[in-house]
């Protein structure tokens, strides 16, 4: 099955760093209902992806 995003822009709750999320969990993002979470590569902290910043 074709992936319908290749990134996400993603902007950390606790340290505020912004980045582009190219990686593999994109493919879930549109098939699962549950919120898809992606570690912050500063701090680690669990950011949650939102479909209106994916492309």
């Amino acid at each position: 099955m074709e992936c319908q995003y290749t990134s996400c822009r993603m902007t950390c709750h606790r340290c505020s760093h912004a980045w582009t999320y190219m990686g593999t969990r994109l493919n879930s993002l549109s098939r699962s209902r549950r919120p898809v979470k992606v570690p912050c590569p500063r701090c680690h902290a669990k950011v949650t992806m939102n479909t209106k910043e994916a492309v």
